[in-house]
């Protein structure tokens, strides 16, 4: 898959966390990524950190909307656009 494939094409592909990524919480709903192999670091806020967590089981991207629609209250006809 291209970079520009859209987001449609990915719907079979599961997601999950990386493999040689460690975590740590820098302050509530803040969360700190360090992969080891490249050394390279990753900050995230609340919303980010919270996706982070549920793909600690492998998830489809609309199964990872769903549970982002629910648990922030956001409409999931809306979900993906922009402000």
């Amino acid at each position: 898959m291209n970079d520009t494939a859209p987001l449609g094409a990915c719907s079979d592909l599961r997601w999950q966390q990386a493999a040689g990524v460690v975590q740590a919480q820098m302050a509530p709903g803040q969360t700190a990524l360090l992969h080891l192999a490249t050394a390279r670091y990753h900050a995230m806020n609340e919303v980010g950190s919270r996706i982070w967590a549920l793909l600690e089981q492998p998830r489809t991207l609309a199964a990872l909307g769903e549970a982002l629609c629910e648990e922030y209250d956001i409409d999931p006809a809306r979900f993906g656009q922009q402000p």
